[in-house]
């Protein structure tokens, strides 16, 4: 992607010092969905609300990344604002009390149907000055390094948009941006961020992309995203090596995840697999890259291999897989 600065803000702020992440004011987590999947209709909750660990959801990864970034800026306590579509199910909030993780988050629908994201964030830059910054993200997927990290890469240039991608141009879901780029978005009607407001923005200032070695995120779509990525963070926490390294030995267990509220009898093995709240498991069930979602029972003795598991109208266990 070229990039474009405008003589104005170039001349203010100083072309190529950093961004004054002083005046960070929020990081924006997009997490609306375009349309439904059998996915969502399965789990029947956001996707913020998937478990990650014994402790965390997707979403609790996000304030603890957030957290950490606040204590590094020594300011006050960021706010997370979590913009979900009008549809979407909202994601619940962690128990745990905002000022203790230095991260306050507050969950909003967007306030107009059909405004895309860049109108999204342009609705939202109205709340901000000029030179204020917002760090935008999509909400459904997990970090890979710190954000920390990754926030005073986007900031070195000093642009007015700074995308994250890895080194072959891929975006990582995550942008840092100064919301005078943003007020040049028009005020109604659907606009892509992307497709539509970014080229229209990089006439006019300074937008810039920043490359990581590797892609720095994993989203979180589809049943065998949110397995891979589950299984990344635990082999992260474990120190182990790269789950792309074609040497490491992936036949082996990684995780197994039981929520509170789930019930699993004498003898089940899951090998990275999830079992959510209200799930029940026989004795005996195997379950191997598997979910299995509220109010669904997985037989005795029985194997599920690459499904989601999910009670259908309340009445029949239903069961797809998402690879051949």
């Amino acid at each position: 992607m070229g990039s474009a600065s405008s003589p104005s803000s170039a001349v203010q702020r100083g072309l190529g010092e950093p961004a004054d992440l002083t005046r960070l004011q929020a990081v924006v987590l997009l997490g609306g969905v375009v349309r439904t999947t059998e996915f969502l209709g399965a789990i029947q909750r956001s996707l913020l609300d998937m478990p990650v660990d014994r402790h965390r959801t997707i979403l609790g990864c996000w304030r603890n990344q957030v957290a950490e970034l606040a204590a590094r800026l020594e300011c006050r306590p960021l706010l997370i604002r979590v913009m979900v579509d009008r549809a979407s199910p909202a994601p619940r909030r962690d128990l745990m009390a905002d000022s203790e993780l230095g991260a306050l988050v507050r969950i909003e629908r967007d306030p107009f149907e059909y405004r895309g994201t860049g109108g999204v964030l342009r609705d939202l830059a109205t709340a901000y000055g000029d030179d204020d910054y917002l760090l935008v993200a999509t909400a459904a997927q997990l970090l890979l390094e710190p954000l920390v990290e990754l926030v005073d890469a986007l900031a070195a240039p000093g642009a007015d948009v700074s995308i994250l991608t890895d080194a072959g141009g891929v975006p990582a879901g995550l942008f840092l941006v100064r919301c005078a780029a943003i007020r040049m978005i028009a005020p109604a009607g659907f606009v892509d961020f992307k497709e539509q407001a970014l080229p229209a923005i990089a006439a006019r200032h300074r937008v810039v992309v920043v490359a990581r070695p590797q892609l720095p995120s994993l989203p979180v779509r589809s049943p065998a995203d949110y397995i891979d990525a589950v299984r990344r963070h635990h082999r992260r926490l474990a120190g182990a090596g790269d789950i792309n390294d074609p040497f490491a030995e992936n036949w082996r267990a990684t995780f197994g995840l039981v929520e509170a509220g789930a019930t699993v009898e004498a003898n089940v093995r899951l090998h990275d697999s999830v079992v959510l709240s209200g799930a029940r498991l026989r004795s005996g069930a195997v379950l191997v890259r598997s979910v299995v979602c509220e109010g669904a029972e997985v037989p005795p003795d029985s194997v599920c291999c690459d499904q989601v598991v999910s009670r259908h109208n309340g009445t029949t266990v239903r069961k797809f897989r998402w690879r051949p």
